[in-house]
């Protein structure tokens, strides 16, 4: 065995050592999950799905619904369950159907026909939403349905998932 042949071997397997090590390095770093990125749960975790589309829709069916012999429920519901800018927006349509309904004798009622999450991260996510309302006229009789899309903002609060943002789409 000459000199050259008894340390190339040893060089050789360290180095293929190093580079084996490098390579595990790299992929333990590449699937471990960030700490500074929280993954979106949505489907994910069925739990926190279910609950979030179970509370965003009873609070929907609640403040989309409104008997002009009771306004004073509707609005109580949007104060339980709207934060931000969905509070503000529903508001200002809170207003103009109060002037218009009671003239007319007006009953809404929502259904959610299916909801899904898109994005569940933290204490935020984002849904979307298609739900029938249909009005009655009680004056007349008439009756009506239409179908409408949301994009749906909520946030979590002591356990709680208020509605923070309303997009008509």
């Amino acid at each position: 065995m000459t000199r050259s042949s008894w340390t190339s071997a040893p060089v050789v397997a360290l180095g293929g050592a190093a580079v084996a090590v490098a390579a595990v390095g790299g992929v333990l770093l590449a699937t471990t999950p960030s700490a500074a990125a929280p993954a979106n749960q949505a489907v994910v975790d069925a739990t926190a799905t279910s609950a979030v589309i179970g509370q965003v829709d009873t609070a929907l069916t609640r403040v989309l619904s409104y008997r002009y012999s009771d306004p004073g429920a509707t609005s109580a519901a949007a104060r339980q369950v709207l934060v931000g800018d969905a509070a503000h927006q529903y508001q200002v349509l809170f207003r103009a159907l109060q002037q218009k309904a009671g003239g007319e004798q007006l009953t809404l009622t929502a259904k959610i026909v299916s909801a899904g999450v898109t994005s569940l991260v933290g204490d935020h996510a984002e849904l979307l939403v298609f739900l029938d309302q249909t009005s009655t006229r009680a004056s007349d009789g008439t009756q009506s349905v239409s179908a409408a899309q949301l994009r749906v903002a909520a946030d979590r609060t002591a356990g709680t998932w208020r509605i923070s943002e309303l997009v008509p789409l």
